[in-house]
């Protein structure tokens, strides 16, 4: 494999952790699956915690947190709302072209 830049290795990151979500992933098992020393993942990891993007699982390995998930139903929300805005939107020119 080759030698991922740290940008890429969060990428990596998240992959295996979604992969892995119900039983999470301890930090050796990540260094192994992004190719990796464990010094890079506990640096990593470090960072997701401080946007509260992971937490410990049932049993105690890593996993992606609710607040890492919310970011999915924000974007549904938003795109419920653009439908919703375009389809008034286009309701507004079809009673005008009556």
């Amino acid at each position: 494999m080759e030698k991922l830049n740290s940008q890429e290795r969060i990428f990596e990151i998240i992959i295996h952790l979604h992969k892995n979500h119900f039983l999470g992933l301890a930090n050796k098992e990540l260094a192994t699956l992004v190719g990796t020393s464990e010094a890079n993942i506990c640096r990593d990891l470090g960072i997701f915690q401080n946007y509260q993007w992971i937490e410990r699982g049932l049993a105690g390995k890593w996993r992606l947190s609710p607040a890492f998930g919310k970011i999915a139903g924000e974007i549904m929300k938003s795109y419920k709302e653009a439908k919703l805005l375009l389809s008034k939107d286009e309701e507004r020119y079809a009673s005008a072209m009556q």
